[in-house]
């Protein structure tokens, strides 16, 4: 195979199809375990043109994830605030467009911890009552367990047969409308444990927008995750 702009995995397995995944570190072909490598070869280059788009793509998302350096945006309820940094005891507010966090230790893991943490205290204390208070609206109040908050590594938002509700606090960087759309989205679960046409009618009745709020998560959400 000529060279490739980008790093080329090729991954066998009992399956009848090729597929590509496009990976941080480059890109993953999922191959038939017989596959022959000129099959391969030729799926890669038809498909060049699309690799090589989406690697772009993904290049820029990178480039806007979130990172916690001074004077970099920050995300919060949809708004953008500037970050900025000081060396003191554990602390992080807003004032106006100026989101400051102050904390012992300076390097960006640490002010990674501090900041998920403040997050989550700021969900528990603005985004749970919002739950309930939808979730009264919704005539639905009566059939949640419990609201918990977690941050998990593909999911927004999930309702267990219980009526267990768990978001994650990432979303306290979404807009409110995006926020809401989530809670109205996990509430309609307490009905339908599933995505089908009575679901999505109970979601939209309640979030006549919702397309909205899914279209920013799709083109945002690589913004507020960290």
């Amino acid at each position: 195979m000529q060279h490739e702009p980008f790093k080329l995995t090729i991954t066998r397995s009992n399956r009848k199809t090729l597929v590509i995944y496009i990976r941080d570190d480059g890109v993953e072909v999922r191959a038939p375990l017989k596959a022959p490598q000129n099959w391969i070869d030729e799926f890669v280059e038809l498909k060049k043109p699309w690799i090589l788009k989406k690697l772009k793509l993904q290049q820029q998302k990178n480039s806007e994830r979130l990172k916690l350096k001074e004077g970099e945006t920050v995300l919060y309820c949809g708004k953008t605030h500037v970050l900025q940094l000081s060396q003191g005891k554990n602390a992080i507010k807003i004032e106006g467009e100026k989101l400051k966090i102050q904390a012992r230790q300076l390097d960006e893991t640490y002010l990674k911890k501090q900041f998920q943490q403040w997050l989550l205290q700021t969900a528990k204390a603005e985004f749970e009552p919002r739950v309930w208070q939808i979730a009264s609206i919704m005539g639905l109040d009566n059939r949640i367990e419990a609201v918990k908050f977690r941050k998990t590594k593909t999911k927004w938002g999930h309702c267990t047969t219980k009526g267990v509700l768990q978001f994650n606090p990432l979303l306290m960087m979404a807009p409110i409308s995006v926020q809401d759309y989530l809670i109205i989205h996990e509430l309609c679960h307490l009905k339908y444990m599933n995505h089908s046409k009575p679901f999505w009618q109970l979601v939209a009745t309640n979030c006549p927008d919702y397309l909205e709020s899914e279209q920013w998560l799709k083109e945002h959400g690589h913004r507020i995750w960290c």
